[in-house]
């Protein structure tokens, strides 16, 4: 396409990629841009342009694809930005601090209770081990290994429920 022709259908196809902007929800001054742009483009590559309808078809791809970019821009967040990406899974401060002084009332009933009681509890709990297990490296009967557990989760909860009172 030569210099002259391009320049004759220039209006009519800025026209073209200002109202494909705005319907692609750009506001006025972003249409404006993008249309700008796109004449910009097609004035690059006027040497390999066919024709008025082939300038207008592919002013309105240019134009559709810099609307898509500019709203896509629009919705990002920047990763410098002042809240970090791991915050999100931290706790806040207020559950920190509560995590925090609950754990601390739980180790401390947890060193009130008898120390076979305590072994017994940390055994099925924390490792996880069955009640036979339990039995054979204390040398206790299997049913022992049940009731200190019993027990030990009771007065755990007893003094759980006296806490939330």
């Amino acid at each position: 396409m030569e210099q002259a022709e391009f320049e004759n259908i220039a209006r009519r196809i800025r026209l073209k990629a200002e109202t494909t902007a705005r319907s692609m929800s750009a506001s006025d001054s972003e249409a404006e841009d993008i249309a700008q742009e796109t004449m910009l483009k097609l004035w690059t590559l006027r040497g390999d342009i066919n024709g008025a309808t082939h300038a207008e078809k592919l002013a309105f791809c240019i134009a559709k694809n810099m609307a898509i970019d500019a709203s896509r821009r629009k919705h990002t967040v920047p990763i410098d930005g002042a809240r970090g990406y791991a915050d999100d899974k931290l706790p806040s401060p207020e559950a920190a601090v509560e995590d925090k002084e609950n754990m601390a009332w739980l180790k401390e009933r947890l060193a009130r209770l008898p120390s076979t009681e305590y072994q017994i509890l940390r055994l099925r709990q924390v490792e996880k081990k069955s009640h036979q297990e339990i039995a054979e490296m204390l040398g206790i009967a299997p049913t022992s290994v049940s009731t200190l557990l019993a027990r030990a989760r009771a007065k755990i909860f007893k003094d759980f429920k006296e806490r939330r009172i």
